[in-house]
């Protein structure tokens, strides 16, 4: 599993255990993607960067 996927997984974890509505996990999900840049090779701190800015 990439870290990608185990960043996602986590923070969908973490949303459920919050009692967050399908709806509210799927758009946090959908940020977190949205503030990745998959261009680069150091796409893993700019997705923990943007968890973080999440909280």
């Amino acid at each position: 599993m990439s870290d990608l996927e185990k960043l996602v997984r986590r923070r969908m974890q973490e949303e459920y255990a919050k009692g967050a509505s399908a709806e509210e996990i799927a758009k946090v999900v959908r940020d977190l993607f949205n503030s990745i840049d998959l261009s680069g090779n150091r796409f893993d701190a700019v997705a923990l960067r943007a968890t973080r800015d999440h909280e």
